[in-house]
């Protein structure tokens, strides 16, 4: 069967690898945690449907239950949408050949199936269906009860697949179905409408009248025409994108080349990021990273003199950045050779770097202004911890990145992607979150938050007046590790 020898190829393809090679100790490892993960989340799904109804004061307790599955669908919406990969096959092997593309087709949207949300829903689900559907409803109805829930969530599966494959060509259909879920989630979060009351009064009626149990049937059928047909009609590389949209895209930053080879470079690095799967899917979790406060800044478990206020200061107003310098030659791994035969002042590259980092962090700064209406004492906190990031951190960080030597594959989302990843990476957070908590707390513990305030930007204004003698270093030791760092971009995994 094709099914058969698409499977071959696909198996071969991973276990020939140099990264199946590299790490299959990890791999393993990885895979022993994941099992231990499983089992602890079946047996935990098993007790909870087994004591639901103790669990819960209503009777009966199933509409509860049913408000859950819709918090369970909106939580799986967002681990989806920000961590689940796409399903993807290499079609070029098969162009040639006299294939279907409808059968290409179907094969990746089936690869589709076989990730670990599909198979979480499984746990989920199946245990309330035995436990506490077929108890009030009986077992017929609980099996297309049980179906019916599945399907939803395999609908929510293909949705989120399209929903990420149309940001490679049309973001403006992607902004307005965001845009639609966010202001659903506003609306539920002010109390206009009750999300989760609505859906367990959906799910009710579908138990009422059993014939509304083929509607998440009839869904998934037509969620998976919907990628079917976005992908036959783009099954070809030249098919996907445009003349017109490339055009617009390199008019609109041409600007830059104005301000020398420091806008050149902001150029480039602003095309790579997005055009790029892995720099892009970063940006989409930058609303994320900026509103990491709105966790713990409304809520009064910590005081906005707490030493955890710093970290959350440090995290909003410095991740972006972090993100953008530990990879900042890496990810131009692919030509770094060539910029090593040209004629190219590696101070002034360094110095554009710089220049692109603080902008990137000034930004992130003036989006965190509105946290102060939380309290003032909060918009110092983020001031303070903005200049300790583009005065010690960014040169710190940047300077580590001249020992990472390790290759990307930018066409790779970043969720559950380790490749390119370093011992350095992870020794750059001792800077960049334990230090200024070492600053601070002392003077926190003698009752001077404030003076901790004003000595840790203080530093970052120091670290500011000190930039050129920064860069001088980064540049020696970028110049003593050029070849090494080149030779490792070189060795693709």
């Amino acid at each position: 069967m094709l099914l058969t020898y698409f499977i071959k190829h696909q198996w071969k393809r991973a276990t020939r690898s140099s990264i199946w090679q590299k790490s299959l100790a990890l791999n393993l490892l990885m895979g022993f945690f994941a099992f231990i993960l499983f089992a602890e989340a079946l047996i935990i799904s098993i007790l909870v449907a087994h004591k639901w109804h103790e669990i819960t004061d209503a009777d009966p307790p199933l509409p509860d239950f049913y408000k859950v599955i819709g918090w369970y669908f909106a939580a799986m919406f967002l681990l989806r949408f920000f961590m689940q990969q796409l399903p993807v096959l290499e079609i070029r092997p098969y162009q040639h050949l006299p294939l279907r593309k409808n059968h290409l087709i179907h094969f990746v949207l089936g690869n589709g199936l076989l990730n670990l949300f599909n198979l979480l829903s499984l746990v989920f689900f199946i245990p309330f269906a035995i436990a506490q559907v077929a108890y009030y409803h009986g077992a017929p109805m609980a099996f297309f009860w049980l179906l019916a829930m599945l399907s939803l969530d395999l609908s929510l599966n293909y949705f989120v697949v399209y929903l990420k494959k149309q940001m490679v060509t049309n973001l403006k259909v992607v902004t307005l179905l965001l845009s639609v879920i966010g202001l659903l989630a506003l609306a539920d979060y002010l109390k206009w409408f009750s999300y989760s009351e609505t859906f367990s009064w959906l799910i009710t009626k579908m138990m009422e009248h059993p014939a509304f149990l083929s509607v998440p049937f009839i869904l998934i059928i037509l969620v998976y025409k919907l990628n079917f047909r976005f992908l036959k009609s783009r099954l070809y590389l030249e098919e996907i994108a445009t003349a017109k949209g490339d055009g617009a895209g390199a008019g609109q930053i041409s600007y830059l080349k104005r301000f020398g080879m420091a806008g050149e470079v902001i150029g480039i690095d602003i095309k790579l990021y997005l055009r790029n799967k892995r720099t892009k899917s970063m940006l989409y979790l930058s609303p994320l990273f900026l509103g990491y406060g709105l966790f713990f800044y409304p809520s009064g478990q910590y005081s906005h003199d707490d030493g955890f206020m710093i970290f959350v200061g440090i995290f909003i107003t410095g991740i972006m950045m972090l993100n953008y310098l530990q990879y900042a030659f890496a990810y131009e791994g692919s030509y770094f050779d060539l910029l090593l035969t040209s004629r190219i002042n590696f101070k002034e590259y360094i110095r554009s770097k710089m220049l692109f980092a603080t902008l990137i962090t000034v930004v992130c700064y003036i989006l965190t202004l509105p946290y102060g209406f939380f309290g003032i004492d909060l918009l110092w906190v983020n001031t303070a911890c903005f200049l300790f990031n583009i005065g010690i951190l960014l040169p710190t960080a940047l300077y580590f990145a001249t020992f990472n030597k390790k290759s990307l594959v930018l066409s790779r989302g970043s969720a559950f992607n380790y490749q390119g990843v370093g011992a350095t990476h992870w020794l750059i957070l001792l800077p960049a979150f334990i230090v200024p908590l070492m600053i601070y707390l002392p003077f926190k513990w003698f009752g001077n938050a404030e003076t901790g305030l004003i000595v840790l930007g203080g530093l970052g204004l120091t670290g500011l007046a000190f930039r050129k003698f920064f860069t001088q270093i980064i540049h020696q030791n970028l110049q003593a590790r050029k070849y090494i760092m080149s030779a490792g971009f070189r060795e693709k995994s």
